[in-house]
């Protein structure tokens, strides 16, 4: 397999580049425990329903798309809750992965 960040050939049971350090993707069995997604999935429908979206994001690493989430519903006196909804909605319903790159179980 080749890495996706420099193009390096790598091992295929390797977690990281040995060239630039990126994740490869492959976890071996004892470390591929990612997040819950029924957490994630609980998080952003029930948090983001009563005012806190992005909250979601925290939980799976996403700490700088979760604090714009939540800056913008705050700082606009929560005008913008709604647009902030759904993008937490559309989130919820794609990702799969947390923020090291490991599916979410």
């Amino acid at each position: 397999m080749f890495c996706r960040q420099c193009g390096q050939a790598v091992v295929d049971q390797a977690v990281v580049c040995p060239q630039c350090g990126v994740a490869t993707g492959y976890f071996p069995q004892a470390v591929a425990q990612g997040k819950n997604r029924t957490s994630f999935i609980l998080f952003g429908a029930l948090l983001g329903l009563i005012g806190l979206p992005g909250i979601h994001n925290f939980y799976a690493g996403y700490n700088q798309k979760g604090l714009i989430q939540l800056l913008i519903s705050v700082l606009s006196c929560w005008l913008l809750w709604i647009p902030m909804y759904i993008w937490t909605i559309v989130e919820i319903c794609t990702v799969t992965t947390d923020s090291d790159g490991r599916p979410m179980y």
